[in-house]
């Protein structure tokens, strides 16, 4: 079981939310921690979502990250275009 944690750095509903982000290993120790930034836009149709994550300890970190986020927005995508 993979966990993460962050706090909550930026919360302006209905707009943006920005927040830390660190893998935690079996004891609960954080890893290296990056800062995530949501924001929300009006778009036609309804709302367009722009993620970005930054800072990243390496390269590989970030191409790992990528693939994650792009599989859950992905998820996202289809559960909302459902309804």
């Amino acid at each position: 079981m993979l966990t993460m944690s962050g706090v909550y750095r930026v919360v302006e509903p209905p707009r943006r939310l920005a927040f830390s982000w660190a893998w935690e290993d079996e004891s609960g120790a954080r890893g290296h921690e990056t800062e995530v930034t949501v924001s929300f836009e009006a778009a036609p149709g309804g709302t367009r979502l722009v993620l970005l994550q930054q800072r990243f300890e390496t390269k590989e970190a970030r191409d790992h990250h990528d693939g994650g986020w792009s599989g859950a927005l992905d998820r996202l995508t289809r559960i909302a275009g459902a309804r």
